[in-house]
């Protein structure tokens, strides 16, 4: 079997985080993870053994160009993980807000059997819809239950090969591929399921979280609790009802590549690029 790492951040998941990694350990024996939390996230986290490794963000932001917290602060796991593993395989992006509809492990051999070197996956962006206002959602524990509708559409770099001399830009940020991965791409795309938007509290905590790092979020638009409820999220096409099948994204019914590449104009602006080489 292809050895699969997993890369991890977390930020103040404390409400999801436990049914995340129990998701995420029915895959990954080895996790290392950097932590910018403030609540119970931490806490939680370290009572599982597939973690091997925990960083706090407070540990790195003086290393960091302006002090600032950005994506290329993944090169601190990434060194430690190629020091504490050194073989080949490959390296999994993983988040506090994500669960896996495809199995990674599976994903990993067959793109090492496709000398692939990197692998998008389609983001599924769930949300609370307007028809989730009258259902008594804090009674429903897990969050896969309880956020039930999906925009469809986006890629990201989800998966890379291990080898020497790949890193991370420190200064870089919306940039989840490090530097020196070739340009072979896996044939498929695989899917996870993306719980940004999981419930009031974290609609508000995201917003604020913006306003204090500018770290990213689609809802700024956010006054009351009515509007953390919408029929689509913005910048997508469409929305669906999440039944146990992403239907024509399900890799067993993916198309070519470029047949792909014409689809995702169904579901995203024109002036969003689709693929993340």
């Amino acid at each position: 079997m292809v050895q699969n790492i997993g890369l991890m951040i977390t930020c103040n998941e404390e409400d999801c985080i436990e049914e995340i990694m129990n998701e995420h350990t029915k895959y990954f024996d080895k996790i290392l993870i950097l932590d910018g939390s403030t609540d119970r996230t931490e806490e939680i986290i370290r009572r599982y053994p597939q973690v091997k490794y925990f960083l706090k963000d407070s540990e790195i932001i003086d290393k960091l160009p302006n002090k600032k917290f950005v994506d290329g602060a993944r090169q601190f796991l990434l060194a430690k993980a190629q020091e504490m593993f050194p073989i080949e395989g490959w390296f999994t992006l993983l988040h506090g807000d994500e669960v896996f509809h495809d199995d990674p492990n599976w994903v990993a051999q067959e793109a090492e059997k496709a000398r692939a070197e990197k692998v998008n996956w389609n983001t599924m962006s769930f949300f609370l819809h307007t028809s989730d206002k009258g259902r008594d959602l804090a009674a429903i524990k897990s969050v896969q239950e309880r956020v039930l509708w999906y925009c469809p559409g986006y890629i990201e770099i989800r998966q890379f090969r291990n080898k020497p001399g790949i890193h991370y830009d420190l200064s870089k940020h919306n940039d989840v591929l490090p530097r020196g991965i070739g340009w072979q791409i896996y044939k498929y795309f695989p899917n996870f399921k993306h719980y940004p938007y999981r419930s009031v509290d974290a609609v508000f905590k995201k917003k604020k979280t913006h306003q204090a790092t500018g770290l990213s979020t689609n809802l700024l638009d956010i006054e009351s609790k009515d509007d953390c409820f919408k029929d689509i999220l913005p910048g997508c096409k469409v929305v669906r009802k999440f039944d146990g099948s992403f239907y024509e994204f399900e890799i067993k019914n993916q198309g070519s590549l470029f047949k792909r590449w014409l689809m995702y104009h169904r579901y995203l602006p024109a002036k969003i690029g689709p693929f993340s080489f």
